[in-house]
């Protein structure tokens, strides 16, 4: 009943305003479904990093008689409330908007950022609750950024408390530590790894003096927790940081996801990784259901070169360079090339500006369309909707995760010690997602895609990784590129 009453309002809602996508009906159809039931459901789409989906939503939730919880950030809100409610109150809804809670005589809609959901939980124990989870393809990454700890300088003495009981204590024990992990710096590297009896110190210290500070306290549950942990040196001011990440970020809100009856909604195209990550956990999502966006989907145009050379080969930095010059000469419109090697994308937006001028920016966003972007895959996907739609996106390096950062190389030893795949499970997931989400704008306008990294055709690996990228046909250019 929820779902043909929802479908009733939202067709009037359309007539009053210019939407364009064509599945809003079937979406809000579904909804109404997935709210009635105590399944868990991910729905895929790209439509999801628009606001072209809002209405539908909003029409079914304020139709379904019991609590809900929409999880979205404060920006998303605040566009929700401007560009969303006034028309639903044309529409005959009448509610009260109050503490970003949207008030029926029957029932609430709470709107929660990621961090108060997680800190309301803690205190509350949600059990049972119909949550509504927006960006859920950044799950990851979002939970290792809220979770994530740097125990800094200050936060040994920055308390009264501290200050006024055991300041000569903790002076000691700080500058030890120092002496420690600074005779253990290797040359250009401004972290070390933390041995064996340094983390059982550590975890006997602050579970000896969590009560004096907040920091503390969350210091100890991590330690407590088993946190990848290491250390940060700080050369120029002869100081340590000590950093705290989760393993495994999942875990940390188990119960959340247990209890609770979810609607994932993620803005990849497909959901590729998703379900597997979740079925790990032993949380059952019960149904999948893919979208397709507000346009016309066009294939990805994507040329490999036939003769390719392997990262680790020492001409490689400099073919880049001379395959990049020759693929941006007289391609019209904007050209982004891709890399999370900040040496490599430095050299190149140098070395392109000698040649292209002003038109090469580091990082930056472009006044026109003739530019040359020369960025990291993360600052691509946080800025590309602010972006005209690149004629060509060049990928010198394939966006595997570095292991020698230290939350990498310390997930995968847990993977290995586990015997379990760490390229496939961990690395080759994540480079995954960085590509398939950077390319998203090159399906509207059927741009094309440049792999440079020799490993996309000589691993099967990399073989597959090009398979998954659908839309797309292979094209075999000889002139100008080679």
């Amino acid at each position: 009943m929820l779902e043909i009453v929802s479908h009733k309002y939202l067709k009037k809602l359309v007539k009053s305003q210019d939407l364009n996508w064509e599945h809003i009906y079937s979406f809000g159809r579904i909804l109404s479904k997935c709210l009635q039931s105590k399944d868990n459901y991910l729905i895929n789409s790209e439509i999801f990093s628009t606001s072209e989906w809002y209405p539908a939503l909003l029409v079914s939730l304020f139709l379904y008689d019991q609590d809900s919880i929409f999880i979205l950030s404060r920006n998303q809100f605040e566009l929700l409330v401007k560009n969303n409610l006034p028309f639903l109150k044309d529409l005959g809804f009448s509610f009260q908007l109050n503490n970003d809670k949207i008030i029926f005589p029957s029932h609430e809609i709470r709107f929660l950022t990621l961090d108060k959901l997680i800190h309301e939980y803690r205190d509350l124990e949600f059990l049972n609750q119909r949550i509504i989870f927006t960006e859920s393809q950044n799950i990851k990454e979002n939970l290792k950024e809220f979770f994530k700890i740097s125990l800094l300088k200050e936060d040994w003495f920055g308390t009264s408390y501290l200050a006024a009981i055991r300041t000569d204590q903790l002076i000691k024990i700080y500058n030890n530590l120092k002496q420690k992990f600074f005779s253990r710096a290797i040359p250009d590297k401004n972290y070390i790894y933390l041995e064996e009896n340094e983390i059982k110190f550590l975890k006997n210290f602050f579970s000896t003096n969590s009560f004096f500070s907040e920091k503390f306290s969350k210091v100890n549950n991590a330690l407590s927790s088993d946190w990848a942990c290491w250390v940060s040196l700080d050369y120029e001011n002869f100081e340590w940081i000590l950093n705290l990440e989760p393993i495994d970020e999942l875990t940390e809100i188990i119960d959340l996801f247990r209890r609770n009856h979810f609607i994932f909604l993620s803005c990849s195209r497909k959901d590729h990784f998703l379900m597997k990550y979740f079925k790990a956990h032993s949380v059952e999502v019960d149904l999948s259901l893919n979208f397709k966006s507000n346009y016309l989907e066009k294939n990805i145009l994507i040329y490999v070169p036939s003769r390719q050379i392997l990262p680790n080969n020492p001409i490689f930095p400099s073919l880049i360079l001379k395959k990049c010059k020759k693929l941006i000469f007289l391609r019209k419109g904007l050209n982004v090339v891709l890399t999370n090697d900040n040496h490599l994308k430095r050299d190149l937006a140098t070395r392109l500006a000698s040649y292209y001028g002003q038109k090469v920016l580091l990082e930056s966003l472009p006044e026109h369309d003739e530019n040359i972007i020369c960025a990291s895959f993360s600052w691509w996907i946080k800025n590309m909707n602010l972006i005209s739609y690149p004629q060509q996106i060049i990928v010198p390096l394939l966006p595997i995760p570095s292991i020698s950062k230290p939350i990498n190389a310390i997930t995968v030893s847990h993977i290995k010690r586990q015997s379990r795949d760490w390229f496939r499970e961990f690395l080759l997931v994540e480079a995954f997602q960085f590509l398939d989400r950077s390319v998203a704008p090159l399906r509207r306008n059927s741009g094309k895609l440049v792999i440079l990294d020799g490993r996309i055709n000589n691993r099967q690996w990399g073989r597959e990784l090009l398979q998954m990228i659908k839309p797309s046909k292979v094209i075999h250019y000889k002139f100008p590129f080679e």
